[in-house]
């Protein structure tokens, strides 16, 4: 891959890494959602109702995120084309998935006070802008692979 791309992939993985501890709607942080609720569903009301008091960190929606963070880093320390779209599309997945579920259960609450509700969402912020230029990146790696030198 090009220097430029390792280097997107780089600010991809630390703002995927940043955006995983900090709050993401409502001033609930992904450390204190829990994962299954991607799988159930989160209950309907105020979004602080997401937090689960002494969540365990394995069952947390962190634990992916994380884990997306290390594989784009991983890819461009190692020049890896497979590992980046690994962990550009684990990232977008659970990006998606929480977006649609936390939209589903507190999309009302969030439209009337969404003055208040999203003040505090700078996690989510990074963990999108982090997510679609990993994606870029991946994407410019398809369309331009590096090249070989010559032999001769």
């Amino acid at each position: 891959m090009r220097s430029f791309v390792d280097l997107g992939l780089f600010l991809a993985a630390v703002a995927l890494g940043i955006g995983t501890v900090l709050p993401m709607v409502g001033g609930v942080r992904s450390t204190e959602i829990p994962l299954s609720g991607l799988r159930d569903g989160y209950p309907s009301g105020d979004p602080t109702s997401l937090a689960v008091a002494d969540l365990p960190l394995y069952e947390a929606l962190a634990v992916p995120l994380a884990a997306a963070s290390v594989l784009l880093l991983i890819a461009a320390l190692f020049d890896s084309v497979v590992t980046g779209w690994a962990g550009a599309i684990l990232a977008l997945s659970v990006c998606v998935a929480a977006a649609v579920r936390i939209f589903q259960s507190h999309g009302d609450y969030l439209a009337e006070n969404h003055s208040t509700a999203l003040t505090n969402q700078n996690g989510f912020v990074l963990l999108v802008s982090g997510t679609l230029v990993g994606l870029m990146c991946c994407l410019v790696s398809l369309r331009r692979p590096s090249r070989q030198p010559a032999r001769g």
